[in-house]
């Protein structure tokens, strides 16, 4: 891949461990290539419809499933937007403003996008995102990229290339949710919106404390094991 060359798109790292949860995505990066957010157009990470959402890269015909290869491409160009500081809320919003105009539904579309990067990091799926999809329907543009950024955060780590200073390898965490086991929790049925158990559900699922909860549990195992 001409621009960024990487390895394990939606592979385990294959490393055996006695920890849960240690499962990781690995890319290896060029900065040059993830630096300036200033270049990035945001309509490939949020508009379903628009032709710079299906973007072409090189190497990706390569990939065993390519869209969910080239949302982890662009969660990864978001992750280096957060970490300059970009105001990449601003930069959604005002993008749905000049779009809103000329097709009414452009912000429901953005904020099923920003969903499904954020159940692929959840579950590990990204095609499937759209079935967890009512859990996010209230919450507005700005609460869905501050959850996003959240959620990203917590799972990256990133390390200095040992050849290059201008390349990084960039970790990504694998704390998966189990839905199933949330709903017991919760006592809840998921199709039945009318409960109060529901609802505190929604108000614990549309924050990052489960992906808190998962990381604080898998540092525990690594003391307890010696990893």
């Amino acid at each position: 891949m001409e621009h960024c060359y990487c390895y394990n798109f939606t592979k385990q790292n294959g490393k055996p461990s006695k920890i849960p949860y240690q499962g990781c995505k690995l890319f290896k990066i060029k900065l040059k290539e993830f630096g300036n957010f200033d270049d990035f157009n945001i309509r490939c990470v949020i508009d379903h419809g628009s032709a710079e959402f299906d973007l072409q890269l090189e190497g990706f015909e390569e990939c065993k499933d390519i869209k969910t290869d080239k949302a982890w491409f662009k969660l990864l160009h978001l992750l280096f937007g957060f970490l300059r500081e970009y105001d990449v809320n601003k930069i959604i919003e005002d993008d749905i403003k000049r779009h809103s105009r000329y097709y009414p539904n452009y912000a429901e579309g953005a904020k099923s996008a920003l969903y499904e990067y954020i159940e692929l990091l959840r579950t590990g799926i990204y095609s499937g995102a759209y079935k967890h999809g009512k859990f996010y329907e209230k919450m507005s543009v700005e609460e869905l990229v501050y959850l996003l950024k959240e959620e990203l955060l917590y799972r990256t780590t990133i390390y200095q290339d040992p050849n290059s200073k201008k390349v990084v390898v960039v970790e990504i965490t694998d704390y998966y949710y189990d839905y199933d086991a949330l709903y017991k929790e919760y006592g809840i049925d998921p199709e039945d919106d009318s409960s109060e158990s529901y609802i505190n559900f929604i108000n614990y699922i549309t924050t990052s404390k489960q992906t808190k909860l998962l990381k604080k549990k898998q540092i525990m195992y690594a003391e307890m094991w010696g990893d």
